[in-house]
């Protein structure tokens, strides 16, 4: 298993566009692995998982052949995860030449919220349109918290993030070749049902949430003192082991420093910290 980083970033990416904090500044100045473009994750170059406003750019300059992508799981809707104008350019009407299938796993309310999204793009857009389905060659599978999926060689399961539950926002476990990773962006909290199903897994990848820095938090998100709570959980309850490659992702300016520095601290409790364009493989 491939896991390839399009990007490391919060909502804001990094360095915020307007701000002037020491964090930002350092990006500006050290540039390489403090630029951050909005979260995003391509495994073995044919799953995305999250179609954001980056992901275009990002997998040109990583070499990821966005038309060879036949899975597309969608933690949630916000826009620095999902860009309507992306999938929109698989209609017909954009001259382009699609000939296979984009699966896409996501919740029904996330699956809503698309739909909502891409008719601010396209007022013809309808994702409950068996029509509008075949013209962007996309297959739907909505996603139920806890039940496993298979696409492919994929065996895909959607753990709630509690993240946003206007859209059911969630977080995916995916299996292939007996290899495993839980990708865990965008997470309020682990809950007793996280903890139940990781229990025993052994982890291959495990990939959390690090929005904020140990000791801040403005909602939403995991901060870094939580994720030294739940990898210690983790190791105690099996979910992952010494073999286990542990990185965080999705980092804002609030509370976190420049790469190097919150790498260094993440290595004092057992983790990395992801960068744009890191490859992992298993």
């Amino acid at each position: 298993m491939k896991v390839t980083f399009l990007g490391s970033g919060a909502a804001t990416a990094m360095p915020l566009p307007f701000c002037s904090c020491e964090v930002c500044r350092e990006a500006r100045i050290l540039g390489g692995k403090n630029i951050r473009r909005r979260a995003s994750l391509v495994i073995d170059d044919d799953l995305l998982i999250d179609l954001g406003p980056d992901s275009v750019a990002a997998c040109g300059e990583y070499g990821i052949d966005l038309t060879k992508i036949r899975y597309l799981l969608q933690t949630h809707a916000h826009s620095d995860h999902f860009d309507a104008g992306h999938l929109i350019t698989r209609h017909p009407e954009y001259m382009g030449t699609t000939d296979s299938v984009l699966s896409i796993v996501a919740t029904g309310k996330t699956l809503i919220a698309m739909d909502r999204m891409l008719k601010d793009e396209d007022g013809s857009a309808d994702l409950h349109s068996p029509d509008f389905l075949n013209d962007l060659r996309l297959g739907l599978f909505p996603a139920n918290v806890g039940e496993e999926l298979t696409l492919g060689g994929y065996k895909i399961t959607a753990l709630d993030s509690h993240h946003d539950k206007n859209q059911d926002a969630v977080v995916y476990y995916i299996e292939k070749d007996g290899k495993n990773v839980l990708y865990g962006t965008d997470m309020l909290m682990a809950d007793e049902q996280f903890y139940d199903y990781l229990a025993e897994k052994e982890l291959d990848i495990l990939i959390l949430d690090q929005t904020y820095g140990e000791g801040v938090n403005s909602g939403g998100h995991l901060d870094a003192g939580m994720i030294y709570d739940i990898i210690k959980k983790l190791r105690d309850i099996g979910g992952i082991s010494e073999k286990t490659k542990i990185y965080g992702t999705h980092i804002s300016h609030e509370g976190n420093f420049a790469h190097d520095k919150i790498e260094a601290i993440a290595m004092e409790h057992g983790y990395h910290i992801a960068y744009d364009g890191l490859v992992i493989e298993v």
